[in-house]
C-alpha cells in the first residue's frame, strides 16, 4: 500500500520507450510495476527525494498490481 508520503512521477520503459506515471513510496524500496504498453515487469525507483522523473529497469520479480 502506498502511504501519504508517496512521490508521484513518470518513468520511461527501457524496453519500448513508453512513458507511464506511478507513485513510489518516499524513501522506500523500488516499486515493481508492469509497463502499461508492453507489459514488461519493471522496478521503478526515485532518482532523488524531489524527483518527478523516476528510474526504471527490468525486474527480476513479478509485478505487484
Amino acid at each position: 500500500m502506498i502511504s501519504d508520503q508517496a512521490l508521484h512521477g513518470t518513468f520511461r520503459c527501457p524496453v519500448c520507450g513508453h512513458r507511464d506515471s506511478v507513485e513510489v513510496p518516499a524513501g522506500g524500496p523500488a516499486r515493481t510495476v508492469a509497463c502499461s504498453y508492453c507489459e514488461t515487469v519493471l522496478e521503478v525507483s526515485t532518482r532523488s527525494p524531489a524527483a518527478v522523473h523516476f528510474v526504471a529497469q527490468i525486474a527480476t520479480a513479478h509485478a505487484q498490481h
